[in-house]
């Protein structure tokens, strides 16, 4: 009986460990996740598109760059995730403007033009990133919500860098082959007073 006893808890304490092992793997080391929705067309597909995600490198906004797509905790919701692009670092200059959106459109179930109307217009500006915050931006900009209406994102809430995506649709029996997310920003030469000059003109 007693022998019997020992297995049981043996084989518990191994459950217990495995799960353990498995949550802080999800939590501190890699997880993957689903997306959904238009921000980040072409990039990510609006459904069935996974993605793999690298917070042991990563979080926190360590030794992220320009172009890479992170998941992040959403400022205006501390239970919502979302994934976007890097479109600026601490110190960098960005227009705030950078393309306007459909009325069409809606997102997290509010239509845009609630959020951006005749009461709530955008002015184009150039701010500059404060240290300890990134700028994200959604590849397809007229569809996203982004920095460019809640502002730029604490780096803390960086959860980690996506760095590969596999497409598992609802009717798929197998995913696909993870594909690498690479940059879309094109590194320029021109300094900001060069940029803001010719930008005047």
């Amino acid at each position: 009986m007693a022998s019997r006893s020992s297995r049981i808890l043996n084989n518990l304490s191994i459950g217990i460990r495995v799960v353990a092992a498995f949550h802080l793997l999800q939590t501190s080391v890699f997880e993957t996740s689903p997306t959904s929705g238009l921000s980040m067309l072409p990039t990510l597909r609006t459904i069935g598109d996974n993605v793999f995600v690298n917070k042991l490198n990563y979080s926190r906004g360590r030794d992220i760059k320009t172009g890479d797509v992170v998941i992040a905790w959403k400022p205006t919701n501390c239970k919502s995730r979302i994934c976007k692009r890097v479109a600026g670092m601490p110190g960098d200059i960005v227009y705030s403007n950078a393309m306007p959106k459909y009325s069409t459109i809606a997102a997290d179930g509010i239509p845009f033009e609630a959020v951006v109307g005749p009461e709530n217009p955008r002015t184009g500006k150039y701010i500059r990133v404060p240290e300890g915050h990134v700028w994200l931006l959604g590849d397809n900009a007229a569809a996203s919500l982004d920095s460019r209406d809640y502002g730029p994102v604490p780096m803390a809430l960086v959860i980690g860098k996506v760095s590969f995506a596999s497409f598992w649709g609802p009717w798929d029996f197998f995913p696909s082959l993870p594909r690498r997310l690479r940059s879309n920003v094109t590194a320029s030469s021109m300094t900001v007073d060069e940029y803001l000059s010719k930008d005047a003109t």
